[in-house]
């Protein structure tokens, strides 16, 4: 039976956590998060002890699969760690039409899965999650910005149940081959925005690499549009391939799609994590039972109440011009 997690803040016990990962993962968390069992449970217990002490949290899992991967994305710093949690929950109750009600069995993100635009290989030899983007396989005739970037956040919140990738972060790698002009101009300026902000900051994610490969010239001037929202350590771990080829030359040989030569089936890796989704489905909508007092957070997102003028004069506006709405 599918566990089900309490969003009590301040329940009357808590689970006992075992580390049930390899021993690599025991060595790679201590060596660049600093975890051990000592100082993970003396963070978990400050932790929950803040989450029941917050006035403005009113319900929050506190269980340790969830507050880990907050505590683990800023290597132990315990007001770090709380201040990403806040951001979080803040941001979800902020944008719910972004990032609330997630659901796998929606008919858009069951196409979109189906197309195989996102698979997840699995762990490289340095203990690194292993995610491909196909961005030409987004249906830009049918699905919007704001669908794709649901289709994304859905996929975030399930990876990030992963132990494995709260430890070792991951590697992306996208392929545009054949996207066309439509895929990127459907991205709207407070679009880009939310959503570069959720990866940058309201999303405990460590991103390791991100390679790209046959990215379009024509598109170039959006790419950099998307960037100047993006942090400068995440732009630093961006790394450009001239072909499919050479990207896939950075992907563990073990790990390579049968279209890069190696042995693994999209279609197979693509169904078990379907099954894993379906599978994790009550848990991801149950997220949305946290709650949090939005109003002392609205000065994080001031900008997302861009103009329409604003939108004309950014990437909307400029397709539009071209005529290719």
């Amino acid at each position: 039976m599918e566990k089900q997690y309490s969003v009590e803040k301040c329940p009357a016990s808590y689970e006992p956590y075992e580390f049930t990962l390899p021993d690599r993962y025991r060595k790679l968390a201590k060596e660049e998060l600093r975890e051990d069992d000592e100082i993970r449970e003396q963070s978990l217990a400050q932790m929950r002890d803040w989450i029941a002490k917050h006035p403005y949290i009113r319900k929050c899992r506190t269980d340790a699969s969830f507050l880990l991967r907050f505590l683990r994305f800023r290597k132990y710093s315990v007001p770090k760690a709380c201040e990403a949690l806040e951001r979080y929950l803040a941001m979800r109750q902020t944008f719910p039409e972004w990032f609330k009600n997630l659901d796998c069995n929606d008919p858009a993100m069951k196409e979109m899965l189906n197309d195989v635009v996102f698979t997840k290989f699995g762990e490289d030899a340095d203990g690194r999650t292993v995610i491909l983007f196909r961005f030409a396989r987004f249906n830009v005739e049918k699905f919007s910005a704001l669908q794709e970037g649901r289709f994304t956040v859905m996929l975030i919140e399930t990876l990030l149940e992963w132990e494995e990738l709260q430890i070792g972060g991951f590697r992306v790698f996208v392929d545009y081959t054949d996207s066309v002009l439509k895929h990127y101009g459907i991205w709207g300026i407070s679009d880009m925005r939310i959503f570069m902000d959720a990866i940058n900051r309201s999303y405990p994610i460590r991103i390791r690499e991100i390679h790209g490969a046959k990215f379009p010239k024509f598109a170039i001037s959006l790419l950099n549009l998307m960037l100047s929202f993006a942090s400068p350590k995440l732009k630093d771990r961006i790394r450009c391939h001239d072909s499919v080829e050479e990207m896939a030359n950075q992907c563990d040989a073990s790990l390579r799609p049968s279209v890069w030569g190696g042995q693994c089936d999209l279609q197979e890796i693509n169904q078990r994590f379907m099954k894993h989704l379906e599978d994790r489905r009550q848990v991801m909508l149950a997220l949305d039972e946290m709650d949090i007092d939005t109003a002392h957070y609205t000065s994080l997102w001031k900008y997302t109440a861009a103009s329409e003028s604003e939108i004309d004069s950014g990437a909307m506006g400029s397709f539009r011009k071209l005529g290719v709405d």
